[in-house]
């Protein structure tokens, strides 16, 4: 896969993970997507094509996930209130 379609699911699940409605959730996420991609930067080959469809599979469940989210709404945690 190109560095730019690297870049493009990268931005993609960033953007996704931050529509979380839980805090906790939307925190995990948004950590989960920066480390694994930092874990996968140097990867070549068959090993980065893999990871390119493992990542395109977990944009698919991030989303059904903020669907859900937003269906069943959660109050606002003591971290988010200003």
């Amino acid at each position: 896969m190109t560095n730019s379609a690297a870049i493009s699911l990268f931005r993609s699940l960033a953007r996704e993970a931050k529509h979380l409605n839980d805090y906790n959730f939307r925190s995990y996420a948004v950590r989960r997507v920066k480390v694994g991609f930092q874990k996968s930067r140097e990867l070549q080959g068959e090993e980065a094509a893999a990871a390119m469809k493992y990542g395109q599979e977990q944009l698919k469940i991030l989303k059904r996930q903020v669907i859900l989210g937003d269906l069943y709404p959660s109050g606002r945690s003591v971290m988010e209130s200003a």
